[in-house]
């Protein structure tokens, strides 16, 4: 029988007691008496507030996420096409507050306990929303995950795997000889024992990066051994390598992201990624126009337009709570 949220959680932290005050409020069972005791339980620490008000953060950032292909079909695997969705947001705003580590926030979508048997392990599922984030795995092994990225993590096993299904994420592969870290993405694969690596996937092209250590990346085409500072490209079906460039490939996970030479409409879709306003550039010069520059993930699309605007590069028409529409000087 699986066990309530709330009896689940037996520290102190505030996010944690947040993720379980709103299962047990969304529970069938859930009484007035609760709704009063939580009450009791913000007024007593300001920390126990702002932990609430997370809650709705979190559940906003679902929304964002729901109709998802991927997510839809995450969800769809873990509950089954026939559950109730309230019982699947209850379950993912709980579990992303439980988890949620350094600057991001997840969501977690995972079968119920009755689903999973010693015959067929149950992946977990990790979705990051708008946000930065991390994970640590059970052999220590941190994974960073980008916002809009997803990943199956599967138990541990003769070897270590995980599936990247979209976005991109970086690895610090903790070292266990005995046991292979394995990332697939699309076609590819990606073999280490203890390195620190990145891999983006955008359909079926994938790009690997290597900060640390020795990689082997399987595809299709063959194989390839990488070492550090190297980063390897499946775009257009033929991998290709690159001596330099893993060092700014990997930037991300710092919360920040260094532009070269980079088409403004590039510039533009990596900065959505972490901004629910869209950038609109209809006038294709403009959309073409080489930017160069570092930007911080959180705050970069303000800080983009200010420097457009400064430097008379473009003029916003625009600019709402949903979008930013911006034309050439």
């Amino acid at each position: 029988m699986r066990r309530r949220w709330s009896d689940r959680v037996t520290t102190d932290d505030p996010a944690a007691r947040a993720a379980a005050w709103y299962a047990r409020l969304h529970a069938d069972d859930a009484r007035s008496e609760d709704t009063e005791a939580l009450d009791r339980w913000m007024r007593d620490d300001a920390a126990n507030a702002l932990a609430w008000r997370d809650v709705h953060d979190t559940d906003a950032a679902l929304d964002q996420i729901r109709d998802d292909t991927a997510i839809a079909a995450l969800r769809a695997d873990a509950l089954g096409d026939a559950a109730p969705v309230r019982h699947w947001r209850r379950s993912a705003i709980a579990a992303a507050l439980l988890i949620t580590v350094g600057v991001g926030t997840f969501a977690i979508v995972e079968r119920d306990e009755a689903t999973t048997t010693a015959a067929a392990p149950t992946p977990r599922h990790y979705a990051a929303t708008d946000a930065i984030g991390r994970i640590t795995l059970t052999d220590g092994s941190v994974v960073t995950l980008d916002a809009g990225s997803a990943i199956d993590v599967a138990p541990m096993g003769t070897q270590r795997r995980i599936v990247l299904r979209s976005g991109r994420a970086g690895f610090a592969v903790a070292k266990d000889a005995a046991h292979p870290f394995v990332v697939t993405a699309g076609a590819a694969s990606v073999t280490a024992l203890g390195t620190h690596f990145t891999v983006e996937r955008r359909g079926p092209d994938v790009t690997v990066a290597l900060t640390e250590g020795r990689v082997r990346v399987d595809t299709p085409a063959g194989s390839r051994m990488m070492i550090p500072g190297q980063v390897l490209s499946t775009a257009g079906g033929r991998p290709t390598l690159d001596d330099r460039g893993a060092e700014g490939a990997a930037e991300w996970q710092s919360g920040r992201l260094t532009f070269a030479a980079t088409p403004l409409r590039d510039v533009v879709a990596q900065l959505q990624r972490y901004d629910r306003r869209r950038i609109v550039i209809a006038d294709p010069g403009l959309a073409a126009h080489l930017y160069s520059g570092s930007l911080k993930t959180q705050g970069g699309t303000d800080a983009l337009v200010a420097a457009l605007e400064a430097y008379r590069i473009a003029r916003v028409t625009r600019r709402d709570a949903d979008r930013i529409e911006l034309a050439p000087r």
